[in-house]
């Protein structure tokens, strides 16, 4: 069986004001295609800031690459560049954050950021992305997706924020969904 995710000796520093940080050391593990595979620690282990890594956005908060390799499809992301990165996240890998408001730009609403963001991967019409905006809305059990396309970030509560935020993340139909602690804005129906 063909390797989705193979990450090798993966160190990941952080610079703070005063040092560097050793957030992750030596990690490794793999993942086939259609499989789940669950990094359980205590908390403040590395596996938020893993999720983060393998996306490449541990760059743009002080987290530096400092050994081994994430490669994805064969492809080492360690590698590559941040414009390819951005090609790839969302369509290719997507992520479901612990915290909605990471997802989401309070000065739109959220239904022009699922278009926005399906539109940007796939080459689709504008009606063609609010169909399916709404359809995602509604399967993740958001009650009238159309009325709540047009409201902001901060006029849903935080389960309907993580739901939406769930719906983007699967838009795109991604080969790898990395979720960092999905449920836990979720009541439990929702969570199944």
């Amino acid at each position: 069986m063909n390797t989705l995710l193979e990450v090798t000796d993966l160190t990941v520093n952080i610079k703070t004001k005063k040092t560097m940080l050793t957030a992750i050391s030596n990690l490794s593990f793999h993942i086939h295609p259609k499989e789940t595979v669950c990094l359980v620690g205590e908390s403040g282990s590395g596996k938020t800031v893993t999720a983060k890594t393998i996306m490449r956005l541990m760059d743009y908060e002080n987290g530096f690459i400092t050994n081994g390799k994430i490669h994805f499809h064969g492809e080492d992301l360690v590698q590559l560049p941040q414009k390819k990165m951005q090609t790839i996240r969302g369509k290719e890998i997507a992520m479901v954050f612990q915290e909605p408001m990471a997802a989401f730009d309070p000065l739109f609403t959220i239904g022009s950021q699922i278009i926005e963001f399906i539109r940007q991967h796939q080459h689709i019409s504008k009606k063609e992305a609010k169909q399916k905006a709404i359809y995602l809305l509604k399967r993740v059990g958001i009650s009238d997706p159309e009325f709540r396309m047009n409201q902001y970030p901060n006029e849903l509560s935080g389960g309907m924020l993580q739901r939406a935020m769930i719906a983007m993340a699967l838009a795109c139909e991604p080969k790898l969904l990395i979720a960092d602690e999905p449920t836990t804005a979720l009541d439990v129906t929702i969570q199944s």
